[in-house]
């Protein structure tokens, strides 16, 4: 008899829990978002960009081989327009920049010790890609491209048959790296260092020098800080 009871009393049990669990009810979880890269860098910009240039000019004669070594230094200001495209964490992109520059020097003639050349580099563009990798708002990037820079090369005292100064475009590459940051939805600011070698230009004789031609090359340092507005 005592069996049939708890027999019972264990099927009302269980017919209650059953009933209950009929009725429970369990919420979907919330769905799972993974922010990839988090701030898009997508887009065209332009900005401006000033800083600080430093390096050597070199005044090579084109038979006897010696040359002058010119240290320069200077300011430099300027613009600059750009496109990034972004995939994943990775952005790349293109950048063209020109500016203009007061890096300028002096130096002891090698070939003749009684003169002083002085090397200036007037402007200086710049057209190279660039590759980053994206921390939400910060980019970290490297770039690396062509550059064209105009410089002016003087003697003096004036020499005698010969022009005593020479002004020409010449070409080169240029590479370097840096770090870029939104500081609003549209504003960025930059901080960049680049190398850029420039050669292949000629100064016929009688202009540096009355007895040959003189070959004449840079290569500089550029530090800078720049500002850019996003489209």
């Amino acid at each position: 008899m005592k069996s049939r009871y708890v027999a019972a009393l264990a099927a009302s049990f269980m017919t209650l829990g059953a009933a209950e669990g009929a009725d429970l009810t369990f919420a979907d979880p919330p769905p799972l978002v993974i922010d990839v890269a988090g701030f898009d860098w997508s887009g065209f910009y332009g900005g401006v960009s000033a800083g600080y240039i430093g390096g050597e000019a070199r005044s090579v004669g084109a038979v006897t081989g010696v040359t002058t070594n010119v240290p320069v230094s200077g300011g430099l200001i300027g613009g600059t327009l750009g496109f990034n495209a972004q995939f994943d964490r990775i952005v790349i992109g293109l950048e063209g920049d020109i500016a203009w520059t007061g890096a300028s020097g002096t130096a002891t003639c090698a070939a003749n010790p009684i003169y002083t050349c002085q090397g200036q580099l007037d402007w200086l563009g710049t057209f190279k890609g660039r590759a980053g990798f994206a921390m939400d708002r910060v980019l970290f990037f490297g770039t690396a491209g062509f550059a064209v820079g105009n410089t002016t090369a003087n003697v003096t005292p004036a020499a005698p048959a010969q022009t005593n100064t020479f002004t020409g475009t010449m070409g080169g590459w240029t590479a370097g790296a840096g770090i870029e940051a939104f500081v609003t939805e549209t504003f960025s600011v930059k901080a960049e260092y680049s190398y850029v070698s420039l050669s292949g230009l000629t100064a016929p004789n009688g202009t540096l020098s009355s007895a040959q031609a003189s070959n004449l090359s840079a290569s500089t340092h550029i530090v800078r800080l720049g500002v850019n507005y996003h489209f």
